[in-house]
């Protein structure tokens, strides 16, 4: 019997023993990257650390799966530039943080030299303070002088404003850092901020797409690491005064106390090498450049400003237009902004720019050229907002006001091709006489020298009379008041009326 009660306990605790290997086995397994990836000899090393942190140099760069260092530059906002008017322990205290922060900065710089000397790779990270965002970046960019080899990180704590800088002063802090060194620093947090960070992705559209340097002091991050937004970290900080003592640590270093940060990358030293300083987002950014804007305007324009241009050159001189022969353009005109009437390439940007030049140039005083055709304000487009851009608008508003233009053109055309409907008195020729319609091209062209007259301030080849009642009557209207530039004959007048009718 008791042989029999100890068979029976032996196969009990087999029977126990395989049950619980089938439920490990249907458990998910941890990744290799999230379980204590530090044991495996081939990833490599960084070792982070602040100005208390003794260092012996030949010894921590024994050890070979060590690749990188980086090290605490500025802290918050600089101390005070002098302590003048200032008193007893005050002015005690103020001469002290300068002398503190004049020799943090010289104790920096020496270990910079010292660890690119042994050939580690180089990193620097501002600890952030409450407010001041883009000062604390200026500070941090002129302490640290960062070369753009060498790793930046904008260090936050933890999601406390009261002590820390808070999620929306680090982004004006990260888009400061990009203005000064064309790049954005990588984000150190703890594993409950990045958390928050990338559950609200939306508020915070840049923390969320920076590098990750992951601070978390646990074996494994399995089911804790925000998967789906970061897919890996940059760096793991594993190892700190917080869970390394004399009588355990996850990871000890030579040459540094067990205080001391120790990091672990994805990578091999080789990678780590390759993939450093990390300046690179997790996702590009969707905004679109000028240079984008620009290139979509000009692909929409194109045609519609050579078709307006071509309007132009056959009501002027209808004859070389078609001839292909084109007078050289004057400089500072619009003319010379548009291109010349045959379809040679235009530049958008140039366009756009000499009609904003010609407008200043005209003052307060004068209408500009565009306007001075057709008496009415010219359609300028609304730009785009500054961080919320309206896919479009901008070019379909330029294309609206060159399609203006253009159908102008093409009803000025036709009140001069219809040469029956004009009333005898105008002219002295037969209705089908062309003279008629050349007498009008001319006196259109002597209008346009008026109005590109009147903004040079320059006097016009015909001057302007007085206007009779009839005409100061027509100034009155909202639209009337091109005819300053000239005194028409009846017929000249039902031209007027056509530009009024087409706009």
């Amino acid at each position: 019997m008791p042989r029999m009660r100890a068979a029976c306990a032996v196969a009990m605790r087999w029977v126990c023993a395989m049950a619980a290997g089938a439920v490990m086995a249907g458990a998910v397994p941890a990744k290799a990257e999230w379980d204590r990836p530090w044991r495996n000899e081939d990833l490599a090393l960084v070792i982070d650390a602040y100005e208390f942190n003794p260092i012996n140099w030949k010894e921590l760069t024994s050890n070979k799966r060590i690749a990188a260092f980086i090290n605490k530059a500025s802290d918050g906002l600089a101390p005070s530039w002098t302590c003048r008017g200032l008193s007893g322990d005050e002015e005690k205290l103020c001469k002290n943080r300068w002398w503190k922060y004049s020799v943090t900065q010289e104790l920096y710089m020496t270990r910079r030299e010292m660890a690119k000397t042994l050939g580690l790779k180089w990193g620097a990270y501002h600890l952030g303070r409450p407010g001041n965002p883009r000062e604390q970046a200026d500070h941090f960019v002129d302490f640290a002088k960062p070369e753009p080899d060498e790793l930046i990180a904008l260090d936050i704590e933890d999601n406390d404003p009261t002590q820390w800088m808070s999620l929306a002063e680090a982004e004006e802090f990260a888009r400061q850092i990009k203005i000064r060194l064309d790049r954005y620093p990588v984000l150190y947090t703890n594993g409950s901020t990045a958390a928050y960070i990338a559950q609200n992705r939306e508020t915070y559209p840049l923390l969320s797409r920076m590098q990750l340097w992951y601070a978390r002091y646990r074996d494994d991050l399995t089911g804790v690491f925000p998967e789906g937004h970061w897919d890996k970290y940059a760096l793991w900080q594993f190892s700190s005064m917080h869970n390394c003592n004399k009588r355990s640590c996850p990871y000890r270093v030579p040459g540094a106390k067990d205080d001391i940060d120790v990091n672990v990358a994805a990578v091999d030293v080789e990678g780590l090498r390759k993939a450093w300083p990390f300046n690179g987002l997790v996702e590009p950014e969707t905004v679109p450049d000028a240079g984008a804007l620009i290139a979509e305007v000009g692909a929409k324009t194109k045609d519609a400003v050579a078709e307006a241009a071509t309007e132009v050159a056959s009501l002027v001189k209808p004859k070389e237009a078609e001839a292909g022969e084109v007078e050289p353009t004057v400089p500072g005109t619009l003319a010379a902004a548009y291109g010349p009437a045959t379809h040679a390439p235009v530049d958008p940007l140039k366009l756009l720019t000499e009609t904003a030049l010609q407008e200043q140039r005209a003052k307060a005083t004068h209408p500009p050229v565009l306007s001075a055709l057709t008496q009415g304000a010219k359609t300028e487009p609304t730009p785009p907002a500054d961080r919320h851009p309206v896919p479009g608008s901008f070019a379909a508003q330029v294309i609206a006001t060159i399609g203006q233009l253009r159908e102008e053109m093409k009803a000025v055309r036709a009140i001069l091709n219809d040469v029956d409907a004009l009333p005898g008195e105008a002219l002295a020729t037969t209705p089908q006489s062309p003279a008629k319609a050349e007498v009008l091209r001319s006196r259109i062209l002597e209008m346009m020298k008026a109005a590109e007259a009147a903004v040079q301030d320059a006097p016009a080849e015909k001057p302007v009379g007085s206007p009779s009642a009839e005409e100061r009557a027509e100034l009155q209207k909202p639209r009337g008041g091109w005819t300053l530039l000239s005194s028409y004959t009846p017929g000249e007048r039902r031209v007027a009326r056509a530009f009024h009718a087409t706009r």
